[in-house]
């Protein structure tokens, strides 16, 4: 089963670069646009059969990445999801947060770029996970 991907970001102008740009690397895959934690966990734990690969900021407004990820690891297997941290946040210890914690898979800086999403891709075709 394909992976569905979150982009949890409050900047809507990130998301729909962002967006475009998966679109293109991964044709047809499920992609869907949060714009705060609240509401993209309110959706993952309605659909916990559902596997994810998610973006996620860390400063925004109602629910900042850091609560998402709190309140998601006492809820959530880890296993069916793959977090990366996407920010423009500089702080050193964002990045020393984001290593310390076992849900996020990795931490990058705005903006997202296609050498990333062909990691990604490389990576997920080495799990079985692409179809194309």
């Amino acid at each position: 089963m394909d992976k569905e991907i979150l982009l949890i970001d409050d900047d809507a102008v990130t998301n729909f670069l962002n967006q475009d740009l998966i679109e293109y690397k991964f044709p047809g895959r499920a992609i869907t646009v949060f714009y705060n934690g609240a509401d993209a966990l309110t959706y993952i734990l309605e659909h916990r059969e559902r596997e994810f690969i998610i973006f996620l900021d860390i400063n925004m407004p109602v629910m900042s990445g850091w609560e998402f990820l709190e309140v998601l690891e006492s809820k959530m297997d880890a296993r069916s999801l793959e977090i990366h941290i996407l920010t423009s946040s500089i702080n050193p210890r964002d990045r020393t947060n984001a290593k310390k914690n076992r849900m996020v898979t990795s931490f990058m800086e705005k903006p997202l770029d296609e050498s990333i999403l062909d990691d990604l891709l490389i990576e997920t075709i080495k799990k079985g996970d692409y179809n194309r």
